[in-house]
């Protein structure tokens, strides 16, 4: 799929988004949200790559001073925008597009966070070049991510066709270590990497910039 297509394929899927990742993901997403606030302070301006619903937007914006949050889907941007309205979230600005489109400065965030997105990005490594070049020195890259190359259930095989068919978006089957490995290769030093969910492994990440 490209971006057109798949920003067509999560409009699709934003009407029912919530109540159908929350059924599965839901102690994973109030894990993801209380190990990323322990890294964040009220000092700290914040991109959100992929944000989707602003389901875990909604609950770090009160832990930062700002987030700047993107996504691919006008529909998915729309609900999250209502969230952050109905409850009264000021400090949320919200963008329609992809990292790769967007001309930050070179060194303009505190902290880059990625929720459950790195695995759509065929190209994720050019990904990881950005967040490091807009990140600040010493600043986080916080991600949480299936990673499908550890477990071939059968509903992570019904995704691969799916992907393979152009049913769905690209998907990566990276394994933990290989994600880890590659965060590693483009300026970060892992401080903590822990698996949030049993089956498919969703697994949270925090890097921090180092001068290469």
């Amino acid at each position: 799929m490209k971006q057109k297509e798949d920003s067509g394929f999560w409009d699709k899927r934003s009407q029912m988004f919530d109540s159908q990742v929350l059924e599965i993901y839901k102690n994973a997403y109030k894990k993801t949200v209380k190990r990323s606030a322990a890294f964040l302070n009220q000092e700290n301006n914040v991109l959100e790559i992929g944000c989707g619903t602003g389901i875990v937007t909604i609950q770090l914006a009160d832990c930062v001073k700002e987030i700047t949050a993107m996504d691919i889907s006008r529909e998915m941007l729309l609900r999250a925008e209502q969230k952050a309205k109905d409850l009264g979230k000021k400090n949320i600005s919200f963008r329609c597009g992809t990292l790769m489109d967007m001309k930050f400065p070179p060194k303009s965030f505190d902290v880059v966070t990625a929720y459950n997105v790195l695995l759509y990005m065929e190209n994720q490594e050019e990904v990881l070049d950005k967040i490091y070049k807009v990140l600040k020195p010493g600043g986080l890259f916080i991600s949480a991510t299936d990673c499908l190359g550890r477990s071939l259930s059968k509903e992570v095989i019904k995704k691969l066709w799916k992907s393979k068919l152009h049913l769905m978006p690209y998907m990566a089957f990276d394994t933990p270590i290989g994600l880890m490995r590659r965060i590693q290769k483009y300026g970060f030093l892992v401080l903590e990497i822990v698996n949030l969910h049993k089956n498919p492994p969703n697994i949270f990440i925090v890097g921090q910039k180092v001068e290469k």
